[in-house]
């Protein structure tokens, strides 16, 4: 960021609280465990490992120099390596949505932090979709039917699941991504752990809303859960084509029940909307379905595969999906509230893209939901 970035960016941040400022405070507050046993500090840097659940302790990776290197970086606010997503998406001087921001809700009180305060786990591809911008290291289901590889090894062993307990008595959020959480085993043994210990902790969910049943419903009753539905398409027609093998009617009657439960136990309910070529053209008609429903929306940006992504095209056909959303920019500008900024400043983004001419190719790795295209996956 450039100084005068940098100046916009500060006053869109609330950091009365924190005793420690910081660019960034991903390293402060935050693990995330993927599926190749690499802890990483956020879902977006997929270049830095802080460790490897293979070869460290938990201890090892949370008090590591690699961890410790990326604070003082941050610290200092420079972007540090592997930052790059960071700044593609502030490199225009849009701050709005800027995903670094999620962690400045986490007090810090130290430069170095006992325990991180949420635990992000992408730690396995079960899952029983194949949607058309996932792969098979994020799809159990594309690994073996259109890969036809074996399956991928689960390396998060029982002991090491066991050496994080201590680590979850201090979370104040532990989040859930996968593949798709709801079939993920490892989950069902760390929720296990929360009851044994007899933890509040409120589970962020990222599922693709395909699974409930007796055995989820029986966790749902004793552990406190919060959701985000990827739901990439506002009619059944779009959602079925990307979202393979599953039913728009049946996620959406599943949707339903989360909301409720969400509702009752006063946790969150959102969706999340992966930014597609194929897509782009119902994502307000999501934001106000999002609004009806009184849930927040996200928005993940693809760009890989680059066919998919729509910051991957050519600029003067990235100004014709910008003339699109511009043409309903006045009907949602007057019916659209809670999540209005999120619509425009998405809109903002596109359109600075298309001014500047810039074409970022290749990949950008995210979330929450997967790594693929900025939480992908479920």
């Amino acid at each position: 960021m450039d100084a005068a970035t940098m100046a916009s960016f500060e006053k869109t941040r609330s950091l009365s609280h924190q005793a420690v400022r910081s660019l960034c405070y991903a390293p402060f507050v935050n693990l995330f465990f993927d599926r190749l046993g690499d802890a990483r500090v956020c879902c977006w840097n997929w270049k830095v490992p802080v460790g490897n659940v293979l070869r460290n302790t938990m201890d090892e990776i949370w008090n590591g120099p690699e961890i410790n290197q990326l604070r003082e970086k941050l610290a200092a606010y420079e972007l540090a390596k592997g930052c790059e997503f960071c700044e593609f998406q502030t490199a225009d001087g849009v701050l709005g949505g800027a995903k670094m921001t999620q962690f400045d809700r986490f007090q810090v009180s130290a430069p170095s932090p006992a325990w991180p305060k949420q635990i992000e786990f992408s730690i396995s591809n079960a899952c029983n979709l194949e949607c058309v911008m996932c792969d098979g290291n994020h799809s159990s289901a594309i690994r073996a039917h259109r890969e036809n590889r074996p399956p991928m090894p689960r390396l998060y062993s029982d002991a090491f699941l066991e050496s994080m307990r201590p680590y979850l008595a201090h979370l104040a959020h532990a989040k859930f991504l996968g593949g798709e959480p709801f079939l993920v085993t490892e989950h069902f043994r760390i929720w296990d752990m929360m009851l044994e210990d007899g933890l509040t902790t409120t589970c962020h969910v990222t599922t693709n809303g395909t699974q409930y049943n007796d055995r989820i419903q029986r966790y749902l009753d004793r552990l406190r859960f919060a959701f985000a539905i990827s739901l990439d398409a506002a009619t059944k027609e779009t959602y079925e084509v990307i979202r393979v093998n599953a039913s728009f009617d049946e996620v959406m009657a599943n949707s339903r029940r989360f909301r409720q439960y969400a509702r009752e136990r006063k946790t969150a309910f959102g969706f999340t909307f992966c930014l597609m070529r194929s897509n782009w053209h119902e994502f307000g008609q999501l934001c106000m379905m999002a609004d009806e429903w009184d849930a927040n929306m996200s928005v993940n940006t693809v760009h890989k595969p680059a066919s998919l992504g729509i910051y991957t095209l050519p600029v003067a056909e990235l100004r014709l999906v910008l003339d699109g959303l511009e043409r309903q920019a006045g009907d949602l500008d007057r019916r659209l509230v809670r999540n209005k900024k999120v619509w425009f400043d998405e809109v903002e983004r596109i359109r600075a893209r298309v001014r500047s001419g810039d074409r970022p190719t290749g990949l950008i790795v995210i979330e929450p939901a997967s790594p693929r295209a900025q939480s992908v996956s479920a």
